[in-house]
């Protein structure tokens, strides 16, 4: 509340961020109320006009105590000024006007302000400003009157409802009351919290009452209604006994019967299962004794193939025996070229490696030749540039001598140059002064004849006046007299211009010849410093050429040297390259022979082996004939056999897939 009264009335004005203040606004063009945006310490720095909402840097007002019109202290002193509240009580409330810029207000004028509230015109300034007082007795310097039209000028009326409602608001409580209020209220609405509080506490209390005796009645129904349910399951289950052992009667009779009819049918079926013994076991008795006599003949079977069995594992034993044998032969074989490869390779390795202790001693020895050479060429290099050196110092020696001495001539010649420009400058004084002493003679004299002429031509006009008639013939020769004598003085104009002109195209011509010999003068001592200068240059050229041709002899050299060198290195390099490609070479046509070694034993082995392959499956055939022959007693056999173990059988299979 203290906020918002503060922020309506303009009751803050410290000069802290969000606080109030007086400044002047340049868009406004007038001292108005700034919201305080930005400051540091005590200084303002940006603020938010009240009226026109423009944001701008702080500037001080132009209407405060510092700036404005002079008003004297002793007139101040004696200016009674009226309380907020005496003015607003006092002074007309039906002229209220609504405040602006534009407006033109008058003193004791009652003044409703968009940001300060209702106030009046306290005293009136100089440069259409006002001291406006408002609520608190705050005063406030502002403008008025800048309106063009009458309209302007008059403002906008405020009703008197309309300035009644906003005193009322402004009359209103102090903050001190409207705290103390707050704190009344807040007191009121904790007490009504509080009996509030109690009395939801009775209710509840009463609602907790309420609610333990219905569930006392509920519990107590709940028994009764229980009794009553144990008593009808009690007489339920009387009944029911009763009834089980009537069932349990009926079923043991039933039973009784059942069972003797299940004894004679279990007699009967034993004295047809003594039958069927009998029968089976005169069956089985036949069929032992054909299996007796197949089995007999199985064993002589199995017999006579176990004997062409172990003949054909002798005939493989020799057959592996054999392969053994040649493979070990074989392997000796290998073994022994391995060995002749082994000391190949070393000796090879050997004889490499002094081969490239031989290269890396010659090698060597061209380094160390190279680094002599080289050595040797860098101190011929040094000699060289300490000579050039030697040469460019005196080359600079002659080139300062010969710039000191065109430095010389050079100043001679501007020595000579400025004297001759003063001796000119003189002359074309001295000159230019006898034309404007003639040039004033001429006008003096050209003044002369006019004011000889008007004084004619005035006593004309007087002899004119008197006889008109006669002067007008006479004014008539007059004027081509007058005509003539313009035409004569026009003409002497012209010849003197003329001569003049003359005089000066002479004087002009004079110096120009003076300036071409002079200048003739210095181009010939250019010519002969120029031809100084390029005898120089040739001299140097030419000690340059000869020490390039030196320097070009030596490179010369130098790159021959450097290519025998090279051809040497390369001679040496193909050397070994071709060693190395001959070795290289020796190893390949090694390993090939390696190769077909070894592909040769490859072919016969794989020969051997499918020779064996061819056998063994040759075997397996007559094998699989045999039992082809013999397969028409064994089916029998395999069926009764199959009938017997089923389940042996599938156990194998399922072990087999796995």
């Amino acid at each position: 509340m203290d906020q918002i009264f503060e922020s309506h009335f303009g009751g803050s004005s410290s000069n802290s961020n969000g606080g109030e203040t007086d400044g002047y606004c340049p868009k406004c063009r007038t001292d108005t109320s700034h919201i305080i945006l930005e400051s540091y310490g005590d200084e303002i720095r940006r603020v938010q006009c009240a009226v026109c909402g423009d944001i701008h840097a702080y500037k001080k007002p132009r209407g405060s105590a510092e700036d404005a019109e002079p008003v004297s202290v002793a007139r101040r002193r004696k200016l009674q000024k009226l309380d907020w509240l005496q003015g607003i009580e006092n002074y007309d409330r039906k002229s209220a006007v609504r405040y602006s810029p534009k407006a033109a207000l008058v003193l004791h004028q009652i003044v409703v302000h968009p940001s300060f509230g209702v106030g009046f015109v306290s005293e009136v300034l100089g440069d259409n400003k006002l001291e406006t007082t408002f609520r608190n007795n705050v005063t406030r310097v502002i403008v008025h009157g800048r309106g063009v039209t009458d309209e302007e000028l008059r403002g906008e009326r405020v009703e008197e409802e309309e300035l009644r409602n906003l005193l009322k608001l402004e009359m209103g409580p102090t903050p001190e009351e409207i705290a103390a209020e707050r704190e009344r209220r807040i007191a009121e609405e904790e007490a009504e919290k509080r009996r509030i509080a109690e009395e939801r506490r009775l209710e509840a209390e009463r609602k907790r009452k309420e609610a333990e005796a219905r569930r006392e009645e509920e519990r107590r129904r709940a028994e009764e209604e229980r009794e009553r349910k144990r008593q009808e399951r009690e007489a339920e289950r009387k009944r029911k006994e009763e009834e089980r052992a009537r069932i349990r009667a009926e079923k043991e009779a039933a039973r009784l019967a059942a069972k003797k009819a299940r004894e004679e049918e279990a007699e009967r079926k034993r004295q047809e299962r003594a039958r069927i013994a009998a029968e089976k076991k005169a069956e089985r008795e036949r069929i032992r004794e054909e299996k007796a006599k197949k089995r007999e003949e199985l064993r002589l079977a199995r017999e006579a193939e176990r004997k062409r069995k172990e003949e054909e594992r002798a005939a493989k034993a020799a057959e592996r025996e054999r392969q053994r044998k040649e493979k070990e032969k074989e392997r000796e074989l290998k073994r022994k070229e391995a060995e002749k490869l082994k000391k190949q390779r070393a000796l090879e390795r050997e004889r490499e490696r002094k081969e490239k202790d031989k290269e890396r001693e010659r090698k060597r020895k061209e380094a160390e030749k190279l680094k002599k050479q080289r050595e040797r060429e860098k101190e011929r290099k040094r000699k060289e540039a300490e000579k050039l050196k030697k040469q460019r110092e005196r080359d600079k020696e002659r080139k300062r001598k010969e710039a000191e001495k065109l430095k010389k001539q050079r100043e001679r010649d501007k020595e000579l140059k400025r004297k001759e420009k003063d001796k000119e400058r003189k002359r074309k004084e001295a000159e230019k002064k006898k034309a404007a002493a003639e040039k004033k003679k001429a006008a003096a004299e050209k003044k002369k004849a006019a004011a000889a002429k008007k004084k004619a031509a005035a006593a004309k006009k007087k002899a004119a006046a008197k006889k008109k008639a006669a002067a007008k013939k006479k004014a008539a020769a007059k004027k081509k007299a007058a005509a003539a004598k313009k035409k004569a003085a026009a003409t002497k104009k012209k010849a003197a211009k003329k001569s003049a002109k003359k005089s000066a195209g002479k004087k002009k011509k004079a110096t120009k010849k003076k300036a071409t010999k002079k200048s003739a003068g210095k181009k010939k001592a250019t010519k002969k410093a120029a031809k100084k200068k390029s005898a120089g240059k040739k001299k140097k050229a030419a000690t340059k050429k000869t020490s390039k041709k030196k320097a070009t002899k030596k490179a010369a050299t130098k790159k021959k040297a450097t290519k025998a060198g090279k051809k040497k290195a390369a001679k040496k390099k193909t050397s070994t390259k071709k060693a190395g490609k001959k070795k290289a070479g020796k190893k390949k046509a090694a390993k090939k022979v390696t190769k077909k070694k070894t592909s040769t034993k490859k072919a016969g082995k794989k020969k051997a082996a499918k020779k064996v392959t061819k056998k063994k499956t040759s075997k397996k055939k007559a094998a699989k004939k045999k039992k082809a022959a013999k397969k028409p007693a064994r089916q029998s056999k395999k069926k009764t056999a199959a009938k017997k173990k089923p389940a042996k059988k599938k156990a194998g299979k399922k072990k087999k897939k796995r």
